[in-house]
């Protein structure tokens, strides 16, 4: 077989829609994160690459509302991952813990949605695998008080 060359969106994609697809499946929660983790930080870059605004730097804008100071891109990153535990599962330095304390299913919901938000910054639109994820959330979920604090929030941001 010969080698053949892949997009890194096309890639992020792929992870992307597989989380997705494990997730509203009920399947392992785990690989959901490392999967939706990979694909955003994919999407980050071609974001910044693109000129335009990642998730973590809205993220970052929420923080200086609140507190009135503005952590760096890269710190602030890092530290969403390990609020997420992206880093935690895919990495094993060797001062780490063998175990890893967390909330599965808000960790995995929260990797994917920072995954969707790049990703839709750079499409501009949700294709049906992440229109199924929003449904799920929907249904799942408190969706009028998640889309209620998202408008109270945004306005805030403004």
């Amino acid at each position: 077989m010969a080698n053949e060359k892949y997009g890194k969106f096309g890639i992020a994609s792929n992870q992307l829609e597989a989380a997705i697809g494990m997730f509203v499946g009920g399947r392992d929660r785990f690989s959901v994160i490392t999967l939706a983790g990979a694909a955003d930080a994919i999407f980050m870059a071609l974001v910044l690459k693109a000129g335009k605004v990642p998730f973590v730097d809205y993220a970052r804008k929420v923080q200086e509302v609140h507190s009135g100071v503005t952590p760096s891109r890269g710190k602030y990153a890092t530290h969403i991952n390990n609020a997420l535990s992206i880093n935690a599962l895919k990495h094993m330095d060797p001062e780490d813990d063998d175990f890893v304390e967390l909330d599965v299913e808000q960790c995995a919901i929260g990797a994917i949605l920072k995954a969707v938000v790049n990703y839709k910054e750079l499409v501009g639109h949700e294709p049906d695998f992440i229109k199924a994820f929003l449904a799920w959330t929907w249904q799942n979920l408190d969706g009028r008080k998640i889309i209620e604090n998202y408008e109270n929030r945004s306005a805030k941001l403004r």
